[in-house]
């Protein structure tokens, strides 16, 4: 799997080629906030939600804060 930053505001994950998750955020100051995490289907429960989720955080380690879906919150918080 390969993950990669496209532009400011989202990390994508790549398998063989094909887009398979994003993770789209905002960045307002010194604040992060995560919109929305997406894996396509066929490719959940992988732990590649986790991996954006670590690679997010590595970048930006104050993202922890600033999440209001409790699904997404949940797996911030095993991620941490």
């Amino acid at each position: 799997m390969q993950i990669d930053w496209q532009g400011d505001s989202a990390l994508c994950a790549w398998i063989d080629g094909q887009q398979v998750a994003m993770l789209d955020i905002s960045k307002c100051a010194n604040e992060v906030t995560v919109n929305m995490l997406f894996v396509k289907p066929p490719f959940r429960r992988r732990g590649i939600g986790g991996a954006l989720l670590r690679r997010l955080l590595q970048c930006h380690p104050q993202a922890s804060a600033a999440c209001s879906d409790p699904r997404l919150r949940a797996l911030l918080d095993k991620t941490t």
